[in-house]
């Protein structure tokens, strides 16, 4: 048995136990559906009223609609392009750009599980937290607030007075509902230069994941998952260094780190015209840097995705209540909007399932 199939096992024993107990747990506050658990309770109607009326929050409320209009633009772009891609022949296949959900040890390994579920879980709590303080900051009251649980994926929610969000003008509705988008965005903004810039600061060396047959690294019989530390007894830590290095020289010492853990050295001919070793390298980094470039990265892709697809007008999003508003304050019907976001959300799905389907 794979890692995948137990963790199937375990997800769907998880799921019958809390069905078989939903008598139980209904009066404390939890609804339980198949893969989905909510719970919910009457909240403050109030929330931290001095960051709501600051002249900065809102200044960030107004940024946050053309935040959130951005968004709804790029989440339309991303299903499009990724239609595009299987719709337009190429004479070569190519890996693009695919729209595939996070299955835990089919399209990501189980060991990401941890960090992708603390990503999401502080990514959507302070989504909904900008909703509630953005209501607070409209004089939209807060009717309630919870926690749900989507499969393995948690959550949160706030719900406003609906009567008082209605009746608020289209600008207040479009701060509230734009203040979770920009939020996710922004954190986004902020994760993407640590995934760029941290790596090759905290890198110890360029550990071997690959090499090609008949090239510097295998002629000189260095074993895959070594770790390159040195060349010519300067450390090296990125891959313009080691290029550098290879340049200079047709003859190269090499300080390694084995698979075993010894460290040695190995002289390598460079007989390779462009000065190649042959190799496929990534970082190596201390074993306390991997759980931090995990999460750093997970913080990333998990608010990106957010800003963009719950970007998109697909009826249950933010994106889709956007697009509500704008087009009311057009002139055009609700009906037609959702009947515009109907037909958006079947490409939406297209886009899935073509992205999850195996290669001809």
């Amino acid at each position: 048995m794979n890692s995948a199939e137990l963790f199937g096992i375990i997800l769907l024993a998880f799921w019958a136990l809390l069905f078989l107990l939903r008598k139980k747990l209904e009066p404390k506050g939890f609804q339980i559906y198949p893969f989905l658990l909510l719970w919910k309770k009457s909240t403050r109607s109030h929330w931290f009223p001095n960051i709501a009326k600051s002249k900065w929050y809102k200044i960030f409320e107004t940024i946050g609609i053309a935040l959130g209009i951005i968004s709804m633009i790029g989440g339309i772009a991303l299903v499009l392009y990724v239609l595009s891609e299987f719709a337009i022949p190429k004479p070569v296949q190519t890996a693009g750009l695919r729209l595939e959900p996070i299955i835990p040890g089919v399209t990501i390994s189980i060991d990401q599980l941890p960090y992708i579920l603390l990503a999401i879980g502080i990514s959507v709590t302070l989504h909904e937290l900008a909703h509630a303080i953005s209501a607070t900051s409209n004089n939209v009251k807060v009717r309630s607030g919870g926690l749900l649980f989507l499969i393995f994926f948690p959550g949160a929610f706030v719900e406003p007075e609906e009567e008082e969000f209605n009746s608020s003008q289209t600008s207040a509705k479009l701060k509230i509902i734009s203040a979770g988008i920009a939020v996710n965005l922004i954190l986004a903004l902020l994760f993407y230069p640590l995934v760029l810039y941290l790596p090759p600061m905290l890198s110890q060396g360029l550990q071997i994941v690959g090499e090609l047959p008949h090239y510097p690294a295998y002629n000189a019989s260095i074993p895959v998952n070594s770790v390159i530390l040195k060349v010519n007894d300067n450390k090296v830590t990125t891959l313009n260094q080691l290029k550098e290095y290879l340049q200079s020289s047709t003859s190269i010492l090499l300080t390694l780190k084995y698979p075993n853990g010894t460290i040695g050295n190995v002289k390598v001919n460079i007989t390779d015209p462009q000065h190649l070793l042959g190799v496929y390298l990534t970082y190596y980094f201390p074993p306390w840097a991997y759980a931090i470039l995990n999460f750093i990265a997970w913080m990333f892709t998990v608010n990106f995705s957010l800003a963009l697809l719950n970007g998109a007008p697909l009826i249950i999003t933010d994106g889709g209540k956007i697009f509500n508003e704008i087009l009311k304050k057009l002139g055009i019907s609700e009906r037609v909007s959702y009947l515009i976001q109907g037909a958006f959300l079947m490409l939406f799905i297209s886009a899935i399932l073509l992205s999850i389907s195996p290669p001809q």
